[in-house]
């Protein structure tokens, strides 16, 4: 299932990318702003899990030509296949951006990162309503019913 919610996770982000490029003459800058920090957020976490350091930080604004690139690098962080199968029961320590450090298992982790995306896409997708611009449908439901 957690292999699965990545590729969700990936399609829809691309879904939503694909619209903001093709609506950006009208975007708000919310838009932008929002859709860089889930990339942010991405490439944070999956550096983390990954014991990298991490090249953003997690309110940087970004072009959306950079976005696609760092929304690439970030999936494929998540995605890696010698990271899914060494979940188990693996904990990852981490400081946030406050400096206060923390132990989480990188399932937890990986539910966490593809819940905070689902949650900010529904925040563009009222923004572009609110500025009249068609949002996309980017439900689980409609992935399943895609790709199965």
């Amino acid at each position: 299932m957690l292999s699965k919610l990545c590729q969700y996770n990936n399609w829809a982000n691309s879904l939503l990318l694909d619209a903001l490029i093709s609506n950006s003459s009208l975007l708000p800058e919310s838009c932008i702003q929002l859709f860089s920090h889930i990339v942010n957020a991405q490439l944070i976490w999956a550096s983390r899990i990954n014991g990298t350091t991490a090249t953003v930080g997690v309110w940087q604004l970004h072009n959306l030509e950079t976005c696609r690139i760092l929304l690439e690098e970030g999936a494929n962080g998540l995605t890696q296949a010698e990271q899914l199968k060494a979940i188990g029961t693996q904990t990852i320590k981490y400081t946030i951006s406050t400096g206060v450090r923390f132990e989480t298992s990188v399932v937890d982790i990986l539910l966490h990162t593809f819940n905070h995306g689902t949650y900010h896409r529904a925040q563009i997708a009222k923004e572009m309503k609110l500025h009249n611009i068609k949002p996309v449908n980017t439900d689980y439901i409609l992935f399943v019913r895609l790709h199965s």
